[in-house]
């Protein structure tokens, strides 16, 4: 081992390799400029009105299609907003059939 020289941090020992450090890389995302709807007054009344556990999962993925919007995914956005307006559209039908079905049973009475 040779001692003439003075210890050095920058090379590395006989047999080692270095190690180089990228720096970091910072992504952001930018909400979409053409943002989906994502139905959520829709949700809100069919868990209010209509079909209660319908309604708490068309909020669930009401605010899902938010949260896709505002990190920039187009593809997710479109397909929660589809699955909230879906379970939206099934909640109120449901709703609409049993509030029939309680008038038709009143005036049997």
């Amino acid at each position: 081992m040779d001692r003439s020289q003075p210890f050095s941090h920058t090379r590395p020992y006989p047999g080692q390799s270095g190690v180089t450090v990228q720096p970091p890389v910072f992504v952001t995302t930018a909400p979409l400029a053409r943002p989906v709807p994502d139905h959520l007054g829709y949700s809100i009344f069919t868990f209010l009105c209509c079909c209660f556990p319908l309604g708490i999962a068309a909020i669930v993925f009401s605010c899902f299609t938010r949260d896709a919007i505002y990190s920039g995914q187009q593809e997710l956005a479109k397909k929660h907003s589809k699955t909230a307006l879906m379970l939206n559209h099934i909640g109120l039908g449901i709703g609409l059939v049993i509030i029939v079905l309680i008038i038709i049973n009143h005036m049997m009475k």
